[in-house]
């Protein structure tokens, strides 16, 4: 039997909280990855957040950085403050190394 909690406890669990709704988490997330909602809730674009964590739940680290790189001006700072870790793992990681260059370039930007 599935339980359905009180609809005002979930309101002001959301009203109380960071958490963050956006037409493309709205419907439901039961099926995003829970790092997906963690970054839409600090701040990034859901459509990042939604790449990277999909990326993340295959082990997919071509599609990581396709993710990453595709974050704009805004997004990609923000990622870097949010999640460093994700930046370590692809320049460590040699099945990327044909986006070294452009992911260096970036963090430098950034880093500067």
């Amino acid at each position: 039997m599935e339980y359905t909690y009180p609809p005002k406890i979930l309101d002001t669990l959301v009203s109380k909280s960071s958490m963050r709704n956006t037409p493309l988490t709205e419907g439901g997330v039961h099926h995003l990855p829970y790092i997906t909602l963690s970054l839409i809730d600090r701040g990034l674009a859901d459509t990042r957040a939604i790449a990277i964590g999909n990326a993340l739940e295959k082990g997919d680290m071509s599609g990581l950085s396709w993710a990453i790189l595709e974050c704009d001006s805004y997004n990609f700072p923000l990622l870097v403050k949010l999640e460093p870790r994700l930046f370590e793992m692809l320049l460590k990681d040699g099945s990327i190394e044909g986006d070294w260059s452009v992911l260096s370039e970036r963090l430098e930007e950034v880093l500067k």
